[in-house]
């Protein structure tokens, strides 16, 4: 059992609300959602797993969602023709058919590079661990997440340098699709040994920007979230001095760490979008159709009226809890297995080469980048004890 004095990251809903955890009133929280008008933020696991489950009543989010995230529709006259989105943007034959082609080439390419991505892995640790006080950021997650999307993706630094802005610093989608259109365009004209090309043939229908779509998709859900779930993991153990203790000592206990790490320390902030199809009761509201909901997912798998001690780190609780980092049901990740692959060898890795490693500074003046989707660290500086060192 973990030493039980964790800290991550408050919710995005305690960091900026004034309510008391107790008040049942933050469950369903109204809220302003740029021009998409007033929806609900959804904070109850129970209410949020519901939601995530009924694809007739809550459907995707579409047009709302870039309406959060972009100018208005009317400072782009165009723009509402012209919006193209994403696979979990979309619903009914559409999302199946899209949905269907991208699990068949992620599982081929996934398949085809697994054992290079852990060399990749390990060749990062290895080189991380020759210093004895590094930035876990810099010198493990994102060489980590680089190679994932050149291998994976294709793409290249400038694209990379491209998706971490949109994600950290606003940049809007709008402008992040136009670079992945000219860049995706190069590749239908010279495909490339990668998954974007294998897309493109596996499924031809589909036009440039429906392909950048998906890739940044899979960049941002995916890649960069990979990214942060391993830092995140990586904060936690250097904490818990007997959680890495036991794990090093007994390996089965890993798949158990990742998903609590998953569970406590959630890459996602507020991540997951629906509309209400159909008129719906959520919590105390009634809610017409059309209506924007947004999951708080760090808020929902800390959700102590789901899992009473909540707000404790417990890699050894088990997998029971279902949490809602990756979504649920037709909508989920289609990245999760790689996710999972990268990230278990990656803790595996440092925490086989070490034989202990800590923060440098405290817990509590660590830098969180500032947005709400994701939970990303700035930098998580440490030190560390190798095998050997003496």
């Amino acid at each position: 059992m973990s030493e039980g004095n964790i800290l991550f990251r408050k919710t995005l809903d305690e960091r900026t609300m004034s309510r008391g955890s107790a008040d049942p009133a933050a469950a369903v929280v109204p809220m302003r959602m740029g021009s998409a008008g007033v929806g609900l933020l959804v904070n109850d696991h129970r209410e949020a797993t519901r939601i995530l489950s009924d694809v007739d009543t809550y459907g995707s989010a579409g047009e709302l969602m870039a309406s959060v995230f972009d100018e208005p529709a009317d400072s782009h006259p165009d723009s509402v023709s012209e919006m193209v989105f994403s696979v979990n943007q979309t619903d009914g034959e559409e999302h199946r058919r899209v949905r269907r082609a991208l699990r068949r080439v992620i599982d081929t390419r996934v398949r085809d590079v697994s054992e290079q991505l852990i060399q990749d892995v390990q060749h990062t640790i290895d080189n991380a661990l020759t210093l004895e006080r590094f930035d876990a950021v810099a010198s493990i997650g994102e060489p980590i997440a680089n190679s994932v999307m050149s291998r994976l993706l294709g793409l290249d630094a400038n694209l990379v340098s491209a998706l971490r802005t949109a994600v950290y610093q606003g940049c809007p989608v709008r402008e992040l699709d136009g670079t992945l259109v000219d860049w995706v365009r190069d590749r239908r004209a010279h495909p490339a040994d990668d998954l974007v090309s294998d897309l493109m043939a596996e499924l031809p229908s589909l036009h440039d920007r429906q392909v950048a779509a998906n890739t940044r998709l899979l960049a941002l859900s995916g890649v960069e979230v990979l990214a942060a779930l391993i830092t995140n993991g990586i904060l936690c153990l250097a904490q818990d001095p007997r959680t890495q203790s036991l794990v090093r000592d007994d390996e089965t206990l890993l798949p158990g760490l990742i998903h609590e790490v998953q569970r406590y320390a959630s890459p996602i902030g507020r991540g997951i979008y629906r509309m209400t199809k159909e008129p719906s009761v959520i919590g105390k509201y009634a809610v017409p159709a059309g209506t924007l909901l947004i999951i708080g997912v760090d808020a929902c798998n800390r959700d102590t009226s789901a899992l009473p001690d909540a707000h404790r780190f417990d890699p050894t609780r088990g997998q029971d809890f279902e949490h809602l980092t990756f979504g649920r049901g037709r909508h989920s990740c289609l990245g999760i297995p790689v996710t999972r692959l990268i990230a278990a060898q990656a803790l595996r890795a440092i925490l086989s080469g070490t034989t202990g490693f800590g923060l440098t500074m405290e817990p509590s003046e660590l830098r969180f980048h500032d947005t709400a989707v994701m939970n990303g660290l700035a930098e998580l500086p440490i030190w560390v004890e190798c095998r050997g060192s003496d």
